[in-house]
C-alpha cells in the first residue's frame, strides 16, 4: 500500500476470511491558483503547481515551491509567502485555532494566518512533530517539562509533565516521572488519582487504558467503563473499538459487548487502521503478514463484519466526507460507498479529502480538486 501522511497505515492485526464473508503558475506570487469551475466531479480547484503540499486544516494548507515551504488558503492564495525551510515548517505543519507551529532555529514559536510570529519561539520539540493548538490550548516543552499554553502563549497548565498530548473531550494524557501515565482536565488538576502503564486519549466518552497487563476503558471520571480483559485496545470510532484477546481481534461496542468477530478461513485480511470511519473499514485481502507490503487487494467491511465492496483496487484510504481514494493500476481515484467511481483514477497520488478538497498528483506537481 502506498503510504502517505494521510493514508491509513497503521496495522493493527491480521485477520483470515471466510469464504462466507468473502461471498458475493509561479507558486511563489500572491495568487497562485488557477481555479477551474467545471461542473464534474474532482474538478481541479487549485492548479497543481507546488513540489509537495499538505492537507487543509483550519481553511490553511502547506505547500512547497523551490524548497521552502508557505501557506495557500482554499482558493489557492498563496497568503504566506514560501519562507520557510523544511526543517522550520515540516510536511506536518498545520493550522490550527488560527495558528500554526514554525521552527525558528532551535525553538517553536507560533505564526498566525498572515504570517506574523504571535508567540515568541521558546519552547523546544520534536524536529519533526510541531506543537498544534487543540481544544484552544497547546502542550510545549519548556525546559525539559511540558506543559501547556493558550493562543496568547501563556502558560495555563505549568510545565511539570515528562510528556503531554493535545487535548481530547475536554481531557489530555500526560506522563509523570516514573512513566505512569494519568489525565489532567484544562486547570490541569487530575481527573482521578488512577495512574496507567498505558492510556490513550479520549475519544467519543471513552479512553483504552492498560491495568495490571489488560486493558479496558474508562469514562470521563476515572471510572470503569469496560472490564479490562484485552490484551490491545483501540480508541473508539464510529461508535466501536478494535481489540484483541488472545491471537482473535473483533470490535466492541461501548457496554463492551463483541459486535464483530470474525471468524475467517482461507484468505488473509488485514485491519489497515483499527478505526472505522463513516460505517466502512479499508482492509487487505491475500496479504500474509502485515510487513509483506501491498501483495493483496483492497475493499471494504463494514460493522457487520460484512465486505460491502469486493476487493478490487491496489490500495485504499477510509471514507472521509463520503468518498475514499483507491488505486488501479497505478493510477488514484475516489469511491463512493457503493464502490463505484465518483471521480476516476487519473492522479499519480491522492489523499483523503479535508475541508472540501483533496490534495493530488499530476505528474511530479500537487493541486487540489473539490467533489
Amino acid at each position: 500500500m502506498k503510504r502517505s501522511n494521510n493514508r491509513v497505515v497503521r496495522w493493527f492485526g491480521l485477520l483470515m476470511l471466510s469464504a462466507a464473508i468473502l461471498a458475493p503558475a509561479n507558486a511563489a506570487e500572491t495568487s497562485h491558483a488557477s481555479v477551474a469551475r467545471s461542473e464534474t466531479p474532482g474538478r481541479i480547484v487549485i492548479a497543481p503547481g507546488f513540489d509537495a503540499a499538505g492537507d487543509f486544516s483550519d481553511g490553511m494548507a502547506a505547500v512547497r515551491v523551490g524548497g521552502r515551504w508557505g501557506f495557500i488558503d482554499r482558493s489557492g492564495t498563496m497568503v504566506i509567502r514560501p519562507r520557510f525551510a523544511d526543517r522550520d515548517a515540516p510536511f506536518s505543519a498545520r493550522f490550527s485555532d488560527g495558528l500554526a507551529a514554525i521552527r525558528f532555529g532551535d525553538k517553536w514559536g507560533f505564526i498566525d494566518r498572515k504570517g506574523k510570529t504571535v508567540i515568541e519561539p521558546r519552547f523546544g520539540g520534536d524536529d519533526y512533530s510541531p506543537p498544534v493548538f487543540s481544544e484552544g490550548l497547546c502542550a510545549v516543552r519548556d525546559g525539559y517539562k511540558y506543559g501547556y499554553i493558550d493562543t496568547t502563549g501563556k502558560f495555563v497548565i505549568a510545565p511539570r509533565f515528562d510528556k503531554a498530548s493535545n487535548f481530547t473531550e475536554g481531557a489530555a494524557v500526560v506522563q509523570e516521572d516514573d512513566g505512569t501515565k494519568a489525565y489532567i482536565d484544562k486547570k490541569g488538576e487530575y481527573l482521578s488519582p488512577q495512574r496507567f502503564k498505558h492510556a490513550a486519549p479520549f475519544r467519543e466518552g471513552l479512553a483504552a487504558v492498560q491495568i495490571d497487563g489488560s486493558y479496558g476503558y474508562i469514562d470521563h471520571s476515572g471510572k470503569l467503563a469496560i472490564a479490562p480483559r484485552f490484551d490491545e485496545a483501540s480508541s473508539f470510532s464510529d461508535g466501536v473499538a478494535a481489540v484483541r484477546t488472545d491471537e482473535r481481534f473483533g470490535y466492541i461496542d461501548k457496554t463492551g459487548r463483541t459486535v464483530l468477530e470474525p471468524k475467517f478461513d482461507g484468505a488473509v485480511l488485514n485491519l489497515l487502521g483499527e478505526s472505522f470511519a463513516e460505517g466502512y473499514i479499508a482492509v487487505e485481502l491475500g496479504g500474509s503478514t502485515k510487513f509483506a507490503g501491498p501483495i493483496g487487494k483492497f475493499g471494504f467491511m463494514d460493522k457487520s463484519g460484512k465486505l460491502v465492496i469486493q476487493p478490487n483496487f491496489n490500495s485504499a484510504s477510509n471514507f472521509s466526507e463520503g468518498l475514499a481514494s483507491v488505486s488501479v493500476d497505478g493510477k488514484f481515484g475516489f469511491i463512493d460507498k457503493t464502490g463505484a467511481f465518483a471521480i476516476a483514477p487519473r492522479f499519480t497520488d491522492a489523499s483523503s479529502y479535508s475541508e472540501g478538497l483533496a490534495r493530488v498528483r499530476i505528474g511530479k506537481k500537487y493541486g487540489f480538486i473539490a467533489r
